[in-house]
């Protein structure tokens, strides 16, 4: 096992998974699963929970992404050289929406004081939409 590969298993035992699950029950989050042509909605078993987020960080390292953000979950990886880096995994329980007619300058704004307040699942989605709105 090289030093990426346990990386991810330290990062999936720090995290505390009942709290993940205790939170999509609370939230009523729930993933949608095909058996015999009939579809059933629940909240996912653990063990689900830790496959997503390892394929998720699997995925990150091997296209050698720095960010990735994905149903739940928001990862960045900060690769140095051959060393394995920085993983910061967050878990986020809702999603912020702008309407269409935002300009540059408020999402500007917005980004930094959600940086100042340490809000960094919200900045890195003004961050994304700031980039959006570019192309």
């Amino acid at each position: 096992m090289n030093s990426a590969d346990k990386a991810i298993e330290s990062v999936l035992r720090a995290i505390d998974w009942r709290k993940i699950k205790s939170y999509h029950k609370k939230l009523g989050i729930h993933w949608e699963f095909s058996f015999d042509k009939e579809t059933v909605r629940r909240v996912p078993t653990v063990a689900e929970l830790k496959d997503e987020l390892r394929s998720l960080l699997l995925h990150v390292r091997n296209e050698g992404l720095g960010y990735i953000s994905y149903g739940n979950w928001i990862v960045f990886w900060e690769n140095e050289s051959s060393l394995v880096g920085d993983i910061r995994v967050i878990f986020r329980v809702a999603d912020f929406h702008f309407e269409s007619t935002c300009s540059d300058e408020s999402i500007e704004d917005e980004l930094k004081k959600a940086i100042e307040q340490e809000n960094y699942e919200y900045a890195a989605m003004l961050r994304d939409m700031k980039k959006d709105s570019r192309l």
